[in-house]
């Protein structure tokens, strides 16, 4: 079958399919395969924004999202396989259009099958993904309220559910600090808003806002993006491995590319190291965890110090305070130096 060559065709996990879906061991798909020319780009009906006459029908390059298409004074993607409306909402609502406008190389018209089946893009090629254009992005959304607190009950959900599904043998749920706020799912080729991957349309299917500090970990800038955003969104409680943080996020980040490799039958082996190594992490986090038990033994001790020492019933409760507080220092002491370096997993 000539689709299996494809490369936006998910031949790891593709079962069958007809003319309008595609079954696969994780689920069914919209498939709209077009046949495409300028007679039937210029006679499709139902299109939104400032739909172009199209001049040529070139294809110039395939990838995982679909096929591109020079048009003539456009660029055109059509997706096959739809996996979601992500990217048109950003044009197509207004308020939030006004947000990200001066950031993104927004589509300036889309047709909607079942989701993004097909974008128009201008045709000039979208900036290089820095710090600067990120945390533009990014201060744009919170001063227009797109922001939502931080979800660690929903982000620990999906990724127990990714987990499943690819059978790892890594189980890591972790804490989020009330600082580490989410923002809505914007998939990027460059600052080119493109729909999400497959994979995660077919593991995930709520819209759900994910860490903003995913999308500047995922293109490498965090350092660089921490100097010019909000220093609340960037302190070390966002940051450090105690609190998910840096570490949990890049576990996140590898674990979805993990399922694109499933998806699409590709080279996992350094995936498969990365994840081999998580168990390790995460037995350093335990003791980290075990040495915290100190804290409320102390507390604990000290309580009961003070309160015999008012019944009378030991006569030295000085003994008492002065060992369980020694306690409570260790412990800190201990805790804080056993916690991972979240630099270090950069």
């Amino acid at each position: 079958m000539f689709m299996e060559t494809r490369p936006w065709w998910p031949k790891g996990i593709a079962l069958s399919h007809d003319e309008v879906s595609i079954t696969t061991i994780w689920g069914t798909m919209p498939l709209h395969l077009p046949d495409v020319s300028i007679e039937w780009w210029n006679e499709l009906e139902g299109t939104w924004g400032d739909w172009p006459v199209a001049t040529k029908m070139e294809m110039v390059n395939e990838d995982r999202s679909g096929m591109w298409y020079d048009i003539g004074e456009f660029t055109a993607l059509i997706a096959p396989i739809p996996t979601g409306k992500q990217t048109s909402r950003l044009s197509r609502n207004p308020q939030l259009r006004s947000s990200v406008e001066s950031s993104l190389q927004l589509p300036i018209a889309g047709f909607d099958k079942d989701g993004d089946h097909i974008l128009v893009y201008p045709k000039e090629d979208p900036r290089n993904i820095t710090a600067k254009y990120l945390a533009g992005l990014h201060n744009a959304l919170i001063a227009g309220n797109w922001h939502t607190p931080q979800d660690e009950y929903g982000w620990n959900d999906r990724l127990k559910i990714v987990e499943d599904t690819l059978k790892t043998s890594t189980l890591w749920r972790a804490p989020h600090c009330k600082n580490t706020i989410g923002i809505p799912r914007i998939e990027l080729n460059e600052m080119r808003p493109i729909p999400i991957p497959l994979s995660e349309a077919l593991l995930w299917k709520r819209d759900t806002n994910l860490p903003m500090i995913r999308q500047v970990i995922k293109h490498g800038v965090l350092h660089e993006w921490r100097e010019l955003i909000s220093a609340r969104y960037t302190k070390e409680d966002v940051m450090r491995a105690a609190t998910g943080g840096v570490p949990h996020i890049i576990y996140d980040l590898k674990l979805l590319e993990k399922a694109e490799c499933v998806a699409f039958d590709l080279d996992s082996s350094k995936l498969d190291s990365y994840l081999t190594g998580v168990d390790r992490f995460q037995a350093k986090l335990g003791s980290m965890r075990l040495f915290r038990m100190g804290s409320p033994l102390a507390i604990c001790g000290l309580l009961g110090a003070f309160m015999l020492g008012r019944a009378g019933e030991i006569s030295n409760p000085e003994i008492g305070y002065w060992t369980f507080a020694i306690i409570w220092l260790i412990s800190a002491i201990a805790y804080s130096y056993s916690e991972p370096d979240w630099r270090q997993e950069l």
